[in-house]
């Protein structure tokens, strides 16, 4: 089936996609090589190597997408330690290709080069390319060390720029000569200049068709179609290179081209829900104006999510937003205090953050967040800031509020500030997750300066290691624990990192074992308390899925299932936890709290678990009931004098009949139980 193409190829001029006359082709391999060592690692669709593809389909090129990481998904493509190279450069020749193009990200620039150097030698006529913000902030200066590897390294955006070379190729003329890229000529790198910069509308749709969609539909995480409408950013955020790689541009698809799109998606895919790629989606506030002003008009079905600055979206901002469809953003709080905030020159304080908080909260939108950790002369207090944003933003009911650990990007303003600190990771390598074979990690060792990505900034922090126990801890406790933890920090007063910190101590232990552990030496109401809350979220982990350590991996990830899981657990309590967490933003004891309760909880649906909360007399006709069928609980209902009794017993067997019709196969918990009392 031909790419679609949604507009003519019949424009010119700079930043457009020119007519081509000539007849020649060039046969075009795009390629993105494995990245993940886990096999349930977040996987999306290579959107960058589609919207490469289309413009060269356009021109007569014949294009293949080879995705390593897609056929390893799949158990299509299973490399080793000593074949990957092997079997990684006999499937992207596998099409017989003139050009071979490789997107590469920063973790997987190192293995991309031995790629085009394996390359180069079993097929010397074969131009290599390489492209994608993994080559950022090494080249040009290492392009006479990897002359070998590599033919080409894109300048920037390729869609303008790879179409061009394989024209030049094709007719036979000089490629040096074609704009955009970087190229080696007696020992120096050598450039004509920067292509002009697209403009995205009129550029054709990616070319979708080139991969098995539908695949990609069932196996991405999150399960939700991708949808490239531009990049850039204007912001000099010190930890990230995104600006400085774009010149600080914002560049973007107007609405009307972007509705187009996903309604032939919709037409093609049957797909409704949409998260629109860019850098930085809020940074231009007429375009977004524009933007929620025709998609309010416009749009009749679709839903979309975006990636924004807590600072440039405001409560009538994400009114507007959802009006137009928004149902999901991406947050990027970086981190919680004052000094590491304006160390990285993002923003002054965490005020816009939490306002974006309860402004998402009020609106309902859902929202995503991710907090960077192990920055340079980050102390204890700072860290402790930074973890606060992270349950914080649980508490007012984010999705997923997540962790990185701050990782030295080539290019980026921190990695040359803090150059002279910079640590190899070496052991730490297998904690990045990246598929990183033992050549891979030779050439990374060997030439450290060059691949900063695969280092550590140690300066006034602690060790990379305590950082990865900090990403791993904190995801286990916005899925598994959550409300104890915030009452430890909350009403019993031990910071985050203080946990943290006796859990680290107590590493040879499951974590529920060592919060048992720790539990068991506090004293006094809040020691009372905080055991009813591990009993209380030790039920409802109950109901969770078993594959932990996969969860933690990937953030997306659903909980698998393993066995059966109960309908039902009940508890008899000493401290009404039913109320103590009715809101997860402060979770405190009060002395009134400090009385006999009954919890059950069970699985409304696969997705729901609910929390009801029994007065002693209710809980001993629950008793009663429960065990026996339903024939048997209406007999024993009509034994019971008509009165306050009988109302009692009747609204208990209504549960029973409840927890009788959930589902036996288990599903995922939210992080805050949905909690009632059982009232006639």
């Amino acid at each position: 089936m031909p790419t679609p193409i949604r507009l003519a190829l019949s424009f010119a001029g700079e930043g457009q996609v020119s007519v081509r006359a000539s007849t020649q082709s060039a046969r075009v391999t795009l390629g993105r090589p494995l990245i993940n060592a886990d096999i349930n690692s977040p996987f999306f669709v290579p959107l960058g190597l589609l919207c490469i593809a289309s413009p060269l389909m356009a021109h007569g090129h014949p294009t293949v997408v080879v995705d390593l990481e897609y056929e390893h998904r799949i158990g299509a493509f299973e490399p080793g330690d000593a074949d990957w190279l092997d079997r990684t450069c006999a499937r992207l020749l596998a099409a017989d290709p003139d050009i071979l193009g490789l997107t590469c990200l920063a973790d997987t620039l190192p293995a991309c080069l031995l790629i085009g150097r394996q390359v180069k030698r079993l097929r010397p006529g074969v131009t290599v390319v390489l492209g994608g913000p993994g080559t950022f902030g090494v080249f040009p200066d290492a392009l006479p060390r990897f002359a070998d590897c590599v033919d080409f390294v894109c300048r920037g955006e390729g869609e303008l720029a790879i179409t061009a070379l394989a024209d030049a190729i094709a007719d036979g003329a000089d490629p040096a000569e074609v704009r955009g890229f970087w190229s080696c000529k007696n020992g120096k790198s050598v450039s004509t200049g920067p292509q002009p910069t697209t403009n995205l509308n009129l550029v054709p749709m990616p070319a979708y068709d080139a991969v098995p969609m539908g695949d990609y539909i069932r196996l991405s995480t999150p399960h939700i179609f991708d949808v490239h409408i531009g990049s850039g950013c204007t912001y000099s955020c010190k930890f990230c290179m995104t600006s400085t790689f774009w010149d600080r541009d914002f560049r973007i698809k107007d609405p009307a081209v972007i509705l187009d799109e996903l309604r032939f998606l919709h037409r093609t895919y049957g797909v409704t829900q949409f998260n629109f790629l860019h850098d930085n989606f809020a940074n231009k506030r007429t375009y977004l104006d524009e933007f929620i002003s025709y998609f309010s008009e416009h749009n009749d079905m679709f839903e979309w999510g975006c990636a924004v600055r807590p600072d440039n979206v405001n409560p009538s901002l994400l009114r507007g937003m959802a009006d137009a469809g928004c149902f999901n953003i991406f947050c990027g709080t970086d981190a919680g205090s004052e000094k590491i905030l304006k160390s990285m020159l993002k923003m002054p304080s965490t005020k816009r953050t939490y306002e974006f908080f309860r402004s998402a909260q009020e609106v309902g939108i859902q929202f995503e967040t991710n907090t960077i950790v192990g920055y340079p002369d980050e102390n204890a207090e700072d860290l402790e800031k930074s973890l606060e944003v992270v349950f914080d933003a649980i508490a007012y009911g984010a999705v997923s509020s997540d962790l990185s650990v701050l990782q030295p990007l080539p290019g980026a303003e921190i990695t040359d500030e803090y150059r002279a600190e910079l640590e190899p990771l070496e052991s730490g390598l297998d904690a990045m997750g990246t598929f990183l074979p033992s050549d891979v990690r030779a050439l990374i060792r060997d030439d450290a300066a060059t691949f900063t990505g695969f280092s550590f900034i140690r300066s006034g922090n602690r060790n990379y290691e305590y950082y990865q126990d900090v990403l791993r801890l904190s995801r286990y406790f916005t899925r598994r624990y959550y409300h104890l933890l915030r009452f430890l920090k909350q009403g019993a007063g031990l910071t985050y990192v203080e946990l943290i910190d006796a859990l680290i101590e107590r590493a040879a232990m499951p974590i529920e074992e060592a919060l048992a552990e720790i539990l068991a030496h506090m004293e006094g109401v809040h020691a009372q308390a905080a055991r009813a809350l591990f009993t209380y979220d030790s039920m409802l982990a109950e109901f969770r899925g078993d594959e932990v350590e996969e969860e933690l991996v990937n953030v997306y990830r659903e909980p698998a299932t393993a066995g059966e899981k109960p309908h039902f657990l009940i508890v008899d309590l000493d401290v009404d936890v039913v109320t103590m967490i009715s809101d997860p933003r402060e979770i405190t004891w009060k002395p009134e709290l400090s009385r006999p309760t009954v919890v059950v909880v069970y699985r409304v649906s696969e997705a729901e678990v609910s929390t009801l909360r029994l007065t002693p007399a209710q809980a001993k006709v629950f008793r009663a009931l429960m065990p026996r069928e339903r024939g048997e609980r209406e007999a024993l209902l009509a034994n019971f004098a008509p009165g306050r009794l009988r109302e009692v017993a009747t609204a208990v067997a209504r549960l029973c009949a409840q927890i009788d019709a959930s589902p036996d196969a288990p599903g995922q918990a939210p992080p805050v139980a949905d909690s009632h009392l059982l009232t006639t």
